[in-house]
């Protein structure tokens, strides 16, 4: 009988120290410590503050947060429906938060390669703004601007000494302008 007590207090502890989760007081971290650390925040909820550096103007469901130090933070609503309009572009902002990762492998660096996709600048995954692809192809330097993405993958996968490139990604449940 004391096993299944204390067996039941070990699950409780476990799931209650588990990551903090969406509900409870968010996690105060500096944007960049997000990005390098983002295997000690992942699924936690964290306020960050940044640089909207830009509002994706397909469907408004994706901006870029450029960090102090330059590196990238997507951020996405934490709603389906949600959009975010363009007038977060150049703005000061914090964002309060899940923080998320998706991570990028050689295989899935190579397919963009095979299909000359041209790359989002947000998360590297292929751009739906087919007008603008379509611009491109006509100009004649879409193969350049996918072949340049695809090089930039590998460049930070080799900097970074790991086996894929990680797209830190925050789920928006606050966004304050701050200036």
């Amino acid at each position: 009988m004391k096993f299944i007590k204390y067996l039941g207090i070990a699950i409780l502890l476990v799931v209650s120290c588990n990551n903090n989760q969406s509900g409870k007081t968010p996690i105060k971290v500096v944007a960049d410590s997000l990005v390098v650390n983002i295997d000690k925040y992942r699924n936690s909820k964290v306020e960050v503050e940044g640089i909207i550096a830009h509002v994706c103007g397909v469907d408004g469901k994706k901006m870029k947060l450029r960090t102090e130090r330059g590196r990238i933070i997507k951020i996405i609503p934490k709603d389906s429906t949600t959009r975010f309009t363009r007038t977060f572009n150049k703005k000061k902002i914090k964002i309060i938060g899940v923080a998320e990762e998706n991570r990028i492998n050689i295989a899935t660096i190579s397919k963009r390669e095979r299909d000359k996709a041209i790359l989002c600048h947000i998360d590297n995954k292929a751009c739906t703004d087919t007008a603008w692809i379509n611009r491109k192809r006509k100009a004649g330097v879409a193969d350049k601007i996918s072949k340049a993405g695809v090089e930039r993958l590998r460049q930070r996968m080799k900097q970074s000494g790991k086996d894929y490139v990680s797209v830190v990604i925050l789920r928006a449940e606050k966004i304050e302008v701050i200036k």
